[in-house]
């Protein structure tokens, strides 16, 4: 197992480097074939493996941790000096002080650097196969990309080197190995979201920079607050197992906003909406299965710890607050690819809080949005591109037409956004979960219990309203085309579309075989409890709560397949005239109202940040 893991960081790696030099025509089988020997892997460890695997590494490796991590910080500088931004250049120096100070009075590392859990093991399963359709995806998108062959081999060679990094975040004991590899995660989505180069590419990956930036700074703290306590070594091990000592809550406040931050959770949600200017396969990996997933990994990661503490509390409140701030945030955009920038920060709130309560249901519910949501963004984002394209589509209003010019593109939307709302998607059942798992919440904690309840029940419901929003165009017809020719729009979007597709089915008809197999031992890894999944009847019971799938059933019919219905239903030979208008035809427009809430952002901003100044102060206290 060990060295099947180890495939996991190297393959990739030397993969990345391979696409820099190869021509052209070997680039694309050596995408498919490592995207696929990726996720194979990934499959085999989480069904095959028992138990944790510790591993470390030679000496002078660490020495190598090191060096990279200052000649990292030296290249965020240089990029300050370039780019003339002052406050990369300022976190910068403040991260290569801190880090130059812990080196120096840290002991040499003897234990373990690496550790692979079951949470470890699932992340390896959405961070690779989801990554590898992304990656399959975008040979084709890059090639109509206005830049030199070079430039597009770079892209690829990024990418391959992304999921590198991050099999190697979800995989790190040791926080300072977890900090170089969270810092090249930000490094990646720098030069990821300033592929293009254009003044709005480079004035986003530079807000994207210093932002993640912060979140390093609040990794270094946690360490020296590690060592300064006297908890051993900083690890993630160590520090769990001294999650009832005294002055603990500060390093796990400190880990928790650089989660909050990367999960892009207001007031930092600004650098990921920005990344919307990146190529279509970067807004993919960013939002779906790679790097705001790293946010509800190390609050699941910390969730034994965490649970029950007033930065526990805090967390809750604030996600809940994001949930409907971003929810509400989304209802006026009108470029589609914000809209589903603003559900991914809303749902990630949702994970991150869920991860944060810590029982074994909220933490199978937080696995379960992690999961689905990866499939289902990942599937909405790449058509995203397809729209831009094929299409030539960016903006919600101008996607009414798109039933009849690209009506499979516009079915595999809608089943999309679907999968994100009704049931039997997995992503509803997560959110039923929540909902039916804050009741306890509101028993013990009464003011914050239903607080929270209102919150998530009021952003599912605004969320409702998004979705319905864009449905609602993507069904629209002129009447103008009564018969339905499916587009073609080549291979790599074809196959990769049909593989999303796929994974979505296929888990909605094993769900329950999922639950079982797949989600309890995960939970159970994480918080030493079983969760007990059982099916009695035409019910699922999830240790407390029952999920009736009748009802469920109803649902799906009444929703899903009438929206679906409705897309391919033809109103044959009809006249389009008006009362009084002299048979003149009328061209219909059919859209929602939209409204502004860039008043509110600031008000939202301001209250983000009295979060994060709260999480701090409490673990204080």
């Amino acid at each position: 197992m060990y060295s099947l893991i180890t495939l996991l960081f190297v393959v990739p790696v030397f993969i990345s480097l391979l696409l820099l030099v190869v021509p052209k025509s070997l680039a694309k089988p050596l995408v498919i074939t490592t995207a696929l020997l990726l996720s194979a892997v990934s499959v085999y460890l989480f069904i095959n493996s028992e138990g944790v695997y510790y591993f470390g590494v030679p000496a002078y490796v660490n020495d190598i941790v090191a060096v990279a991590d200052i000649i990292l910080l030296i290249f965020f500088g240089w990029i300050a000096i370039k780019r003339r931004s002052w406050i990369v250049g300022l976190m910068s120096l403040l991260q290569l002080g801190g880090l130059l100070y812990l080196l120096n009075i840290m002991p040499a590392h003897h234990s373990l650097q690496f550790m692979a859990d079951k949470l470890s093991l699932f992340m390896f399963l959405l961070i690779n196969i989801i990554s590898g359709i992304i990656a399959v995806y975008s040979l084709r998108y890059i090639d109509e990309e206005h830049c030199s062959p070079f430039r597009k081999k770079y892209f690829l060679s990024t990418i391959f080197w992304f999921i590198a990094v991050m099999n190697l975040v979800v995989s790190s004991d040791n926080l300072e190995y977890f900090f170089l590899f969270f810092e090249l995660t930000t490094l990646a989505s720098f030069l990821l979201i300033g592929f293009r180069k254009d003044e709005v590419s480079v004035k986003n990956s530079l807000t994207a920079l210093w932002m993640n930036q912060i979140g390093g700074l609040a990794i270094l703290a946690a360490i020296f607050f590690i060592h300064h306590n006297g908890y051993g070594e900083a690890t993630f091990t160590n520090l769990l197992a001294n999650a009832k000592a005294e002055n603990v809550l500060l390093p796990l406040a400190l880990l928790s906003i650089a989660a909050l931050i990367k999960g892009a959770q207001m007031p930092f949600s600004k650098w990921l909406l920005g990344a919307m200017v990146a190529p279509t396969p970067v807004s993919a990996l960013l939002h779906s299965s790679t790097m705001v997933k790293i946010a509800p990994f190390i609050i699941l990661r910390l969730s034994p710890a965490l649970k029950d503490t007033p930065v526990a509390n805090v967390i809750i409140a604030l996600t809940g607050f994001v949930f409907v701030a971003a929810a509400i945030g989304a209802l006026s955009q009108d470029n589609f690819k914000r809209i589903l920038a603003h559900s991914t920060i809303a749902l990630l709130a949702l994970m991150i809080m869920m991860a944060a309560v810590g029982t074994p249901v909220t933490i199978t519910a937080s696995l379960i949005l992690v999961l689905f949501h990866g499939i289902s963004k990942s599937m909405l984002f790449l058509n995203a591109g397809i729209l831009e394209k094929v299409f030539h589509l960016k903006q919600s209003s101008d996607m009414d037409k798109l039933g009849e010019s690209g009506p499979f593109t516009s079915l595999v939307i809608t089943i999309g956004f679907m999968s994100l709302l009704l049931p039997p998607f997995g992503a509803f059942i997560g959110k039923w979960m929540s909902i039916e798992s804050l009741g306890a919440l509101a028993t013990d904690k009464k003011i914050l219990g239903a607080l929270i309840m209102v919150a998530v029940a009021g952003g599912g419901a605004v969320l409702s309203l998004l979705y319905f929003k864009v449905m609602g165009l993507l069904i629209a017809r002129t009447g103008e085309n009564d018969k339905i020719h499916f587009e073609k729009t080549g291979p790599y979007y074809a196959a990769t579309t049909y593989i999303l597709l796929g994974l979505l089915l296929a888990t909605v008809i094993s769900l329950p075989f999922l639950l079982n197999q797949y989600f309890a031992p995960v939970t159970g890894s994480l918080t030493g409890t079983a969760l007990t999944i059982a099916t009695e009847g035409w019910n699922i019971y999830l240790g407390t709560i029952k999920l009736p799938l009748v009802p469920m059933l109803i649902a799906f019919l009444l929703l899903p397949v009438t929206i679906i219905a409705a897309m391919f239903i033809r109103f044959k030979k009809v006249d389009r005239a008006k009362e009084y208008m002299c048979g003149e035809k009328v061209n219909y427009s059919f859209s929602s109202f939209y409204f502004s809430t860039d008043r509110a952002t600031p008000y939202f901003a301001t209250a983000g940040i009295l979060f994060f100044v709260a999480l701090i102060i409490v673990a204080l206290i």
